[in-house]
């Protein structure tokens, strides 16, 4: 069984140029966040993370990260730290690839369906699918060696059927990319499709499972592997247990468990006190392990 890999998600921005019905916002339900962090404040976080607890991994979320005026100087300043970085975008903003992606290990594009009209109604914007697709074809070429991966929500009569997973799974392999099949976190069950139901469908395509976690389940054919991921938002899997910290623009971190607690970093992070953020962050984020003492950071 895989190890539960923990990491820091940097939500860098609130705002999206997209309106994703069901979109949880990485847990950010405040109506107005301010943004009070600089590049060079999440570049610290970003190195607390690493030298204290091991954490060699960040995703840059949102919101549309693009939107932000700080991105790409984050990215910079966290690839200098030996980070590798992950970024979730929808994929409309990037104008070149291997300018704006370069210091990305990683790359996660919003993918819904290849089904225009369903693209549309899902994602509330008219910005055209053709783009998007062209904009991963382009990042794939520029960008040879980043891992990408297509990241589709299941919506029960929206894009569910093995016909449509088919379709998004031969696109991904064009562009040798990973599918990554996400459950639906909405109150209305008539629309979620249970991890064990895509599982199924996948299946029935031909998959099988070849390793697993507590959120994600790894399915293999004899050509390519697909992922199947439970989203952590979902109050099927909220439990104790833990999986990423998020860093919000306003400097307040959360977890995907749905805990009410606001823990600030904000005094810490401004006055670089790397002892007092870890002590925050070990109280409220358990499986931050230290694997270094400050004084030897």
């Amino acid at each position: 069984m895989k190890e539960n890999i923990h990491e820091l998600r940097i939500v860098i921005t609130p705002f999206c140029n997209y309106r994703c019905f069901f979109c949880h916002g990485e847990g950010l339900t405040r109506e107005y966040t301010p943004l009070l962090l600089s590049s060079e404040d999440y570049e610290f976080v970003a190195k607390c993370c690493k030298q204290l607890w091991g954490w060699n991994t960040v995703t840059i979320t949102g919101g549309e990260p693009l939107i932000s005026p700080l991105y790409r100087e984050t990215c910079e300043l966290i690839a200098k730290l030996g980070v590798k970085i992950t970024t979730v975008t929808n994929g409309s903003l990037i104008s070149s690839p291997k300018k704006i992606l370069k210091d990305n290990a990683q790359v996660n594009f919003s993918l819904h369906s290849l089904n225009p009209e369903t693209y549309h109604k899902i994602t509330g914007t008219s910005y055209p699918l053709n783009q998007v697709l062209d904009t991963i074809i382009s990042t794939r070429a520029q960008l040879p060696d980043l891992e990408i991966h297509l990241n589709i929500t299941v919506i029960k009569g929206w894009n569910d059927t093995p016909e449509e997973m088919l379709d998004i799974i031969r696109f991904a392999n064009r562009v040798e990319a990973k599918v990554k099949f996400v459950d639906l976190v909405s109150e209305n069950d008539n629309l979620v499709v249970p991890v064990e139901n895509i599982q199924n469908t996948l299946e029935g395509l031909g998959y099988r499972v070849v390793d697993e976690n507590t959120w994600q389940i790894f399915m293999e054919n004899k050509f390519n592997q697909v992922i199947v991921t439970r989203c952590g938002f979902g109050k099927r899997y909220l439990s104790k247990e833990k999986r990423s910290l998020f860093l919000n623009p306003d400097g307040i971190i959360s977890s995907e468990t749905g805990e009410d607690i606001s823990v600030s970093l904000l005094q810490e992070i401004h006055n670089r006190d790397m002892e007092g953020l870890a002590q925050k962050v070990e109280w409220y984020f358990p499986p931050a392990k230290r694997i270094l003492p400050v004084e030897q950071v």
